[in-house]
């Protein structure tokens, strides 16, 4: 196996890890707009693993109340558009490689 083809199957791997984070705290962000949504599934021990384990700069940033009386995370949303930026990077390093 070429080194070309090892670097297109780690960022293979790498580009599907990020892509599957990012649509998870999208639908986390969506989610939390919804409270009794998230009481009833119990996530709220998972989301705040979630926040903890964000960058200090952005956890907790944006915080804006959804009139369904909970609340929209922007944090989440920044962290899921960086982490799409990353897949998009990825598979073009992939097509590069290839």
């Amino acid at each position: 196996m070429d080194v070309h083809r090892a670097g297109a199957i780690a960022c293979t791997i790498l580009s599907w890890i990020a892509r599957l984070c990012a649509i998870a705290l999208c639908i986390l962000a969506i989610m939390l707009c919804f409270p009794s949504l998230v009481a009833r599934l119990h996530l709220t021990g998972f989301i705040l693993d979630i926040s903890n384990a964000l960058p200090s700069l952005i956890a907790g940033y944006g915080l804006i109340p959804s009139p369904f009386g909970g609340v929209f995370r922007f944090d989440f949303a920044l962290s899921a558009a960086l982490l799409f930026l990353i897949d998009y990077a990825l598979q073009r390093a992939i097509f590069k490689l290839r």
